[in-house]
């Protein structure tokens, strides 16, 4: 080795000296879990890291490393306490010494965690969930569209093997009212960090049979408190608020209430909830069905009670118009006949004495009666004469006379203008 050169491993060795004399005992750090890794040992491995609250970019990294005998007690521990489990993405406050070793590097032994800081970071997560679904304008959209007066076609999200969604079909199948429900299962993963992305996909699927449907029920059987957290889940929610058709979610919580739970159109604390709601609805339906039956009878009957009186006073008032109707008519009636006798009466005086005037007219022109006053009438082989240019000479003429007849033979004939004609 060269003079006055240091190998690798004393070069680090005084590393870890400067560390533990620089960084003696433990500190209360603030992290964010990247990685997490449990080994069959019982050791947890973890990727620390701190991001920029301005921007997310990466301003630290770290290993760190919970030995099993501590590992053993704070997961149960934080668990319980924060309700969430220990897993990437959430934040830490946690207690640690600072380790340094030649083969593995830096790193942190993690001896303690509080859990309030973890719980309230992911409540201040939760609410900024909840902000930024505000801003956007979503958070009430599900809600605003109307819920079906009787939904009986149901879109199931669950997991098939999970006992809630038994409970669910125990319940709405054998209800007590005897309603029948069309169900149909979207399976889908209900627990763990895959929760959203595998609702959304079974949303998706309902979508392109949107028409089937009345609503759908996102459901899963009970769980820790720390199973909810992963409903607080920005994209999850704002795929809820979009969803054409009415959600209900039945996740299995009795006191704490997710995001999810909150912008779906209505929320249950459990899946047999979602089937007792679903049945109340149908129930609803049919006392509203009963109540407007009654209701309507009733209305029938004071109606015809009403009509009935109405027909009596107009059957007597009707007897009594009839009758002083029947007598007008029956006075105008004989007037009319009065005028009609006395009209045609008028009418057959004035046709007789218009028929004696076109008699007397008619005996007036008659040709005997003519003759008779000591006219005559020649005729042209038995044609009335009216020109003189029609008689030539030597014709054969007849001329009429009241009491006979003369024949004669033309010889001579004049014109109008008293010429003779040959």
């Amino acid at each position: 080795m060269p003079e006055g050169s240091l190998s690798l491993s004393d070069i680090l060795q005084q590393v870890k000296k400067v560390l533990g004399k620089e960084l003696p005992g433990s500190y209360w750090i603030v992290a964010e879990i990247l990685e997490l890794h449990e080994n069959r040992n019982g050791h947890c491995y973890l990727e620390l890291i701190e991001k920029s609250p301005e921007n997310d970019t990466l301003l630290a990294r770290a290993k760190g490393t919970i030995w099993a005998s501590r590992y053993s007690m704070l997961r149960p521990f934080f668990e319980t306490a924060a309700g969430t489990k220990l897993k990437s993405g959430i934040k830490l406050l946690c207690k640690a010494s600072v380790e340094f070793h030649a083969q593995y590097g830096f790193s942190l032994n993690i001896t303690d965690i509080d859990p309030s800081y973890t719980l309230g970071d992911l409540a201040r997560k939760k609410q900024e969930v909840i902000r930024k679904l505000r801003e956007e304008g979503v958070m009430d959209m599900n809600k605003e569209i109307p819920f079906p007066a009787v939904p009986q076609r149901i879109a199931v999200i669950s997991s098939d093997s999970a006992a809630g969604y038994g409970d669910f079909m125990e319940s709405i199948r054998n209800n007590s009212h005897g309603f029948q429900f069309y169900t149909r299962l979207f399976p889908s993963v209900m627990q763990g960090e895959d929760v959203p992305g595998s609702v959304t996909a079974a949303l998706d699927k309902i979508f392109e049979s949107e028409s089937e449907f009345d609503c759908v029920a996102i459901i899963r059987g009970g769980g820790s408190k720390a199973d909810l957290e992963i409903f607080n889940h920005h994209d999850l929610a704002y795929f809820i608020t979009q969803f054409p058709l009415p959600v209900i979610t039945g996740i299995g919580h009795e006191r704490d209430e997710s995001v999810a739970d909150m912008v779906a159109a209505h929320s249950l604390k459990t899946p047999t909830a979602v089937a007792e709601f679903l049945v109340d609805q149908l129930l609803a339906f049919e006392f509203q069905l009963s109540a407007l039956h009654d209701q309507l009878a009733s209305s029938v009957k004071r109606i015809v009670q009403i009509r009935s009186t109405m027909l009596e006073r107009f059957r007597g008032d009707l007897k009594h118009f009839s009758k002083g109707y029947t007598e007008r008519r029956t006075e105008q009636l004989q007037q009319a006949r009065l005028l009609l006798e006395r009209g045609i009466s008028s009418l057959m005086t004035r046709k007789r004495d218009h028929l004696t005037l076109l008699e007397t007219r008619t005996e007036l022109v008659n040709p005997h009666n003519i003759l008779k006053r000591g006219y005559s009438m020649t005729l042209l082989k038995g044609k009335a004469i009216l020109k003189s240019e029609d008689v030539k000479p030597g014709d054969m003429l007849e001329t009429r006379l009241y009491d006979g007849k003369i024949m004669s033979k033309a010889e001579i004939t004049n014109g109008k203008d008293g010429k003779r004609k040959n």
